[in-house]
């Protein structure tokens, strides 16, 4: 290019006071240096922009021609400038969230929410990913970030990720309304003895169902029959219609209550961990304005983690 901005700008302010001493004072340069940046853009288009007469100002006829297309130029310029820096401080982009099923925790939910309002020019996709898988879609560059629930600890094989600690919750039954076991404000796994157990099936999940099986065999419940399903959805729409129980976490609550009643279950020993996972080497300015409002459940949960790519 021929000239560069600050000879527009300078251009442009001479052509709006007409006049050089205030045009001079608005840019807050000196007059001398405002007359040599509108000679220099003058012999790089080979024109007179201006008029210059002992008593005044004025454009020439190519000057207003010009000055159109000047102002044009800088308010895109002016627009980019924008851009650029909304976009270095995460307001503008996009943000692909990945999540389990069960990753229905408030916190999951709060976090989705109040991004979306502090920063709503951000697209925020949302993809459902298959339990029982962790890392994989991150390493596919599928995901961004990535939600998960799970039961036990997470970590395993090489440091790859990072990881927040979103909540840990215990577990819940959940019965059709006016079953037995809704009277009561606390339960044990025996006294699921007799139910039919509504659960994911383990082609879902394998580690998932069969942590839940041995929890209830630690607690002296095997259930006499069983209805596989494969989303919680259909878990709680079974129950519901009074075809089982289920165990559940906390948060499932969010997800449906009509029909349905939610228990505590006092001897469930596994905890369902709720967490974020992101790629230790991802700088997106997004997808940290999206961490500085997702919020850890205790300090010391952010420290890069071994995670397997794949899950356990």
């Amino acid at each position: 290019m021929k000239f560069d901005l600050r000879q527009l700008e300078a251009f442009v302010a001479v052509a709006e006071e007409l006049h050089f001493s205030r045009a001079a004072a608005r840019l807050h340069v000196a007059q001398p240096a405002l007359s040599q940046q509108i000679l220099r853009l003058e012999s790089a288009l080979g024109v007179d922009l201006l008029v210059r007469q002992r008593r005044r100002t004025a454009l020439s006829d190519v000057g207003r021609l010009f000055l159109v297309e000047a102002r044009r130029t800088l308010e895109l310029a002016s627009a980019a400038e924008s851009v650029a820096e909304r976009a270095r401080r995460g307001e503008l982009g996009r943000l692909r969230v990945g999540y389990h099923p069960t990753a229905s925790s408030q916190s999951f939910l709060t976090a989705l929410a109040t991004f979306e309002r502090a920063v709503p020019d951000v697209e925020l996709s949302l993809r459902e990913l298959p339990m029982g898988v962790l890392g994989q879609p991150l390493h596919d560059d599928v995901v961004d970030i990535a939600f998960l629930s799970t039961l036990g600890d997470l970590g395993c094989g090489q440091p790859q990720l990072r990881m927040r600690t979103l909540s840990t919750e215990r577990f819940l039954v959940a019965a059709p309304a006016g079953h037995a076991l809704t009277s009561r404000a606390e339960i044990e796994l025996r006294d699921l003895d007799g139910e039919t157990l509504v659960m994911l099936g383990r082609d879902v999940c394998a580690f998932w169902h069969d942590d839940l099986v041995s929890m209830c065999g630690r607690g002296g419940y095997t259930p006499r029959s069983t209805r596989y399903v494969g989303e919680l959805g259909t878990q709680l729409t079974l129950v519901a219609a009074g075809l089982g129980v289920a165990l559940v976490q906390e948060s499932t609550r969010l997800l449906r209550s009509d029909g349905l009643r939610y228990v505590p279950v006092r001897d469930a020993d596994r905890p369902v961990i709720s967490a974020a996972m992101w790629r230790t080497a991802d700088t997106s300015p997004v997808l940290a304005r999206f961490l500085d409002l997702l919020p850890a459940a205790a300090e010391g949960n952010e420290a890069p983690r071994s995670l397997d790519p794949a899950g356990p």
